[in-house]
């Protein structure tokens, strides 16, 4: 039998009681006056972040008191003092209806496990101190993507939290989900509602919503660019490789060369796309706003039980759009990783524009709602923007700009149903020359919006960036997506407040509220355990799992939108923050989704990454000059992309699939030679079986492979290579060994003649060589290659170099590139340390001048030769 929220307040009382000091013993001892006493003393109290703080972060509790003064507190370790101080009264709290006293532990050093705060008779729930304190909370947070797929096994061995964060257990283990076998419809060939079209589609991927088994565009998009998102910051503004680079998520993917953030937000994009209207059919191009059962179902019910017809639901502008919008951000991510999908992204984004585009107007209108949630959104303007930055980002097509130009941002927050943010977070993030203008002021947007959510969160007696007016629906997905503003505001600025902000925002999550309840299943002492799930049922059947940690409940709500919350929490609605009762059926305050947990990510993995010393004090400027673009000669482009827009960009490599130094090539090959595969250099694979390989914690290529490619790509560099020359097509070799027009005179001049495997002109120095890896009528590809050759790392480096001959940068990667002839390049975070022997590579296309008289590159003050 399952306990009711009343139930729970009961035994917390009764257990509370048991653990209270006497009255009649604190007065005996003179250590309180009656006057003084608090007679709601409790455990709980201070209001506490639960899993614990970063000892440099936001350390923050609240203290709910009827008291007006100051009063004093202890900081235990395991029952030892170790820091005390006196409480700042902060008055009522209107959304809670409390009375507040704020405690301030910024000072305390000490770091650990078992800590407590206490104020009379009253004693927080038992936290850390550390710099890991809230790692696990972030692969748990991941790894609720996992447990909801679609059309995929979940599987015991994957059932545990990423990098070990919780134990794989059966129990969440279940057979994979409408796959057309036993009770199911299933996925697989799915018609339209009420034969609204004369096609079906196979949807059988993508992640389950809610605690439905809905699958929904219109939320689904989001979630997704979220996560895609958070790996961009991860690649653009910081590098928590470290953290969420492959095989740290216990997924089926792990360890195939890719981060599994990226394995995983790819499971939904195959979801996303094939959500797509077929060519040839009425209003092909758009995307079917949602497929789910025709009725509703009861509880429990696991995905393989299912037994409705499933059907797809009319298509609609904003559905298009999100398809429109997250396909062209996947297709700039996954260029350098698997460049058919990404062509199929690109031809998709560009299809569901043009589709949104002839029809703007088509609104869901809400007639298929019985058995899944509607997300119904009458204003797609903010669609239309964000559609309309991620395709300009990815291929700087000015088609996209008089959309951009012609919006007007005022939100402070953003969701699925308004998403401009998202596409003004892509614009401040990502470092394209096309929109360098656009990116200065989306920054400085960004920053403004962070201000006024860290103020609304200052005057907030918890630590929730909300007003009285935001515990709606979801609220706590609000405040985790207020937090990614205020995440990137620090990423811009430097600014420790807005790293702070996170952190109390996360606090709140954790424990620093009215309830002194962790809203994260499994994450503190007194958490969330019946979230609204069909899968995860225990609170109603003990053949069905509880869930595991990681999944956020939507948290207070004064809408009460189902009538358990409606009977449970009647009376909350003066008292907006306290509408929340932890009860499977309430649905309304405690359901569970993948767009509030994809923000509780982001978040989390920001704050971890601030753990470790990255992110930060990224100027405005400092990337105004790099760029995405490849060379036209890219095979990533399929024949089926509008020629309008098929100058896909590609990111510079992700640290979890590029080489992050050149000096570690397969022992097979000389350490000179290298695989340029269209415009990047990669390192040779001394053994593979796919073409592709991974050592070294990088990518390679396999000889065979790489000097199969047409010329001018192949093989490059000096020494012996492990195909024998006569084995290679004669197009792989260079037709003439003249050195590049582009590279530095003073270089140029001592070259030695290629060889037969050799299609750069290149001399090293004591510190730096110049690589022209590339060359056509009027353009060229170069790579500058800089090798620590002394005892000690290179912690930061800077290359400046000049053309004298008209030549001229165009696109750039792997380095923050700014001016304009002169050049300078800066490191990246992931490539700022060159360890002694070890070396690192930037990569940029041109036009060329009309002689080689440039400027010897100089690296951290030093001439290259």
């Amino acid at each position: 039998m399952k306990k009711s929220v009343q139930n729970n307040d009961q035994e917390f009382a009764r257990e509370l009681s048991a653990k209270r000091t006497p009255l009649y013993q604190l007065i005996g001892t003179g250590l309180l006056a009656l006057s003084a006493f608090n007679a709601q003393a409790e455990i709980g109290n201070p209001r506490v972040n639960q899993l614990g703080y970063l000892p440099t972060g936001a350390k923050t509790a609240t203290y709910k008191t009827t008291q007006t003064s100051a009063q004093t507190w202890q900081l235990r370790q395991n029952g030892t003092v170790v820091a005390s101080g006196q409480t700042l009264p902060s008055g009522s709290d209107a959304a809670s209806g409390d009375n507040l006293h704020q405690i301030d532990l910024s000072a305390v050093s000490a770091t650990g496990s078992g800590f407590t705060l206490t104020v009379g008779g009253d004693t927080s729930y038992s936290f850390a101190i550390s710099n890991t304190a809230l790692k696990g909370a972030l692969y748990d947070s991941l790894k609720y993507f996992y447990h909801n797929r679609s059309g995929i096994a979940i599987e015991t061995q994957y059932t545990g939290g990423g990098n070990g964060s919780f134990a794989s257990n059966s129990k969440w283990s279940r057979p994979a989900g409408h796959l057309n076998i036993g009770a199911n419809k299933g996925d697989i060939n799915v018609p339209c509602w009420s034969g609204t079209c004369n096609y079906s589609l196979n949807v059988s991927k993508g992640w389950y919503d809610a605690g439905d088994h809905g699958k929904y565009v219109v939320n689904g998009g989001i979630s997704a660019w979220t996560l895609l998102n958070l790996y961009e910051r991860d690649l653009y503004l910081s590098d928590n490789g470290s953290l969420v680079g492959d095989g740290k998520l216990n997924i089926p993917e792990s360890a195939n060369g890719i981060s599994d953030v990226l394995d995983e937000a790819r499971w939904q994009m195959e979801f996303l796309l094939a959500m797509q209207v077929p060519v040839g059919q009425a209003k092909a191009g758009m995307a079917h706003h949602k497929m789910h059962d025709v009725g509703w179902t009861g509880f429990p019910l696991a995905p393989h039980e299912d037994p409705q017809q499933r059907a797809l639901v009319p298509p609609s502008t904003a559905a298009t759009l999100n398809l429109a919008a997250t396909a062209a951000q996947c297709a700039r991510i996954w260029q350098d990783i698997d460049s058919g999908f990404a062509a199929t992204c690109l031809s998709a984004a560009t299809r569901a524009w043009d589709a949104a585009q002839a029809n703007p107007n088509d609104i869901y209108s809400g007639n298929y709602d019985n058995g899944g949630g509607g997300y119904g959104d009458a204003n797609v303007s903010d669609e239309f923007y964000w559609a309309a930055a991620e395709l300009y980002i990815t291929t700087g097509n000015s088609r996209y700009l008089s959309t951009l130009n012609n919006f007007a941002i005022t939100r402070n927050d953003f969701g699925w149903a308004d998403t401009e943010l998202a596409g003004l977070i892509s614009l401040a993030m990502v470092p394209t020359t096309h929109t360098a203008s656009l990116r200065s002021s989306a920054r400085q947007k960004i920053i403004s919006i962070a201000d006024n959510n860290i103020a609304t969160q200052n005057a907030s007696g918890y630590p929730a960036p909300l007003s009285t007016l935001e515990y709606y629906w979801g609220s706590n997905g609000a405040v985790a997506n207020k937090l990614i503003l205020m995440g990137l505001a620090y990423d811009f600025t430097g600014n420790e407040n807005y790293a702070k902000g996170v952190g109390k925002g996360l606090n709140y999550f954790f424990g620093q509220n009215t309830l002194s309840t962790s809203f994260v299943t499994g994450a503190g002492t007194k958490t969330a355990t019946q979230p609204h799930h069909r899968f995860w049922a225990n609170a109603i059947n003990a053949n069905y799992p509880a869930p595991p940690p990681g999944a956020l409940s939507g948290g207070p709500n004064a809408g009460l939108e189902d009538s358990t919350s409606a009977s449970l929490l009647g009376g909350c609605k003066s008292r907006p923050a306290t509408c929340w009762a932890d009860n499977i059926n309430a649905y309304a305050v405690n359901e569970i989704t993948i767009n509030w947990n994809a923000p509780l990510a982001w978040n989390l993995a920001f704050y971890n990454d601030y753990a470790q010393g990255n992110g930060g004090g990224q100027s405005s400027s400092s990337l105004s000059s790099s760029s995405l673009a490849v060379s036209s000669s890219s095979q990533a482009i399929s024949s089926s992309v509008p020629a309008s827009s098929s100058s896909l960009a590609t990111t510079s490599s992700s640290s979890s699939i590029a080489p992050s130094s050149s000096s570690s090539v397969a022992s097979s090959v000389s350490t000179a030679q290298q695989c340029n595969w269209y415009g990047t250099l990669y390192p040779l694979c001394a053994v593979t079986s796919s073409g592709w390989g991974y050592e070294n914690n990088r990518s390679c290529i396999s000889a065979s492979t790489c000097s199969a490619q047409p010329a001018p790509f192949g093989i490059v560099g000096g020494g012996t290579s492990s195909t024998p020359a006569s084995s290679r097509p004669a197009s792989s070799t260079p037709a003439s060994s003249t050195p590049s027009s582009t590279a530095p005179s003073s270089v140029a001049s001592s070259t030695p003649p290629a060889s037969s495997s050799s299609s750069v002109a290149s001399v090293e120095g004591g510190n730096c060589q110049y690589l022209v890896s590339n060359e056509w009528n009027n353009g060229f590809t170069a790579t500058l290659r800089i090798t620590n050759t002394s005892s000690s790392p290179i912690n930061g480096w800077t290359v400046n170099w000049s053309y004298s001959d008209g030549s001229r940068i165009t696109n750039s990667w792997n380095a923050v590139f700014s001016g304009n002839n002169p050049y300078s390049a800066s490191n990246l975070n992931w490539n700022g340390t060159i360890q002694p022997g070890q070396s690192v590579e930037i990569g940029f296309q041109g036009n060329k001048g009309s002689s080689a008289t440039a400027q010897v590159p100089v690296v951290n003050g030093n001439v290259c030769n």
